[in-house]
């Protein structure tokens, strides 16, 4: 077997040393943020495109779905406390999350197409979905918050990378 490692392979790690550096970064002001930035490893390694242009065109469309999914989780989280606040039954409150989690799936969906997020619609359903269900229950909105720095991270990192090499690549 004949194992290459590419550019591309070369680009991703270094996308991904350099959004765990900005991370460590934010945890001296934030110190009970978990140790490793998941969602930054994610997306500094799904961005790193091709070309740079190719990285920051998706970067910005995946940043706008991105930013739909934070905002249209953020009101559905808040309708979720109220409504499971007026309801005793579990069982009803269970329904009435999984109703107001695909609600609230759908709604992002038609706002990414509404803003032309292109093929990025899908990332603001699935940021919506984690800001709903993937929390704890103390911090949930500085959680909901820290998942979208985490993706914006990674973009950043992705980007940053590609353009950087590209420059030195061409001296």
């Amino acid at each position: 077997m004949n194992i290459h490692i590419g550019m591309r392979k070369v680009k991703s790690l270094i996308s991904l040393v350099i959004s765990f550096i900005i991370w460590q970064l934010i945890r001296v002001l934030f110190p009970v943020l978990e140790v490793h930035p998941v969602f930054a490893y994610i997306y500094s390694v799904i961005e790193i495109r091709e070309t740079p242009e190719k990285t920051k065109k998706f970067g910005k469309l995946r940043i706008k779905a991105t930013f739909v999914g934070l905002v249209v989780g953020l009101v559905f989280i808040t309708l979720s406390f109220f409504v499971a606040s007026k309801i005793s039954s579990d069982m009803w409150r269970v329904l009435a999350e999984l109703s107001l989690i695909l609600l609230a799936t759908l709604v992002s969906l038609i706002f990414a197409e509404i803003i032309k997020c292109e093929n990025f619609c899908g990332i603001a359903a699935i940021i919506t979905i984690i800001c709903m269900v993937s929390h704890n229950e103390q911090d949930i909105y500085l959680y909901a918050i820290m998942r979208v720095v985490q993706t914006l991270i990674g973009i950043f990192s992705a980007t940053f990378i590609n353009i950087f090499i590209k420059k030195r690549e061409k001296q």
